[in-house]
């Protein structure tokens, strides 16, 4: 039996479950930010569907969402 499987209906995983800490790359340019982010650990067949990027624009100050 999976760990998932144990779970109860509806709990959700943490990070620590996987054991995945993720990286970044930020690069600037012309006052545009482009944040990727990444597993640390991943196998080289699935690095181009496991990240996510962002720009200056898809960020928010953690205080205005509090």
């Amino acid at each position: 039996m999976s760990e998932s499987s144990k779970r109860a209906t509806g709990e959700r995983e943490s990070a620590s479950d996987h054991g995945s800490e993720l990286q970044h790359v930020t690069v600037e340019h012309d006052d545009i930010a482009v944040c990727t982010m990444f597993p640390q650990e991943i196998d080289e067949d699935a690095i181009s569907t496991a990240w996510l990027t962002a720009t200056t624009d898809s960020f928010v100050a953690l205080e205005d969402r509090r």
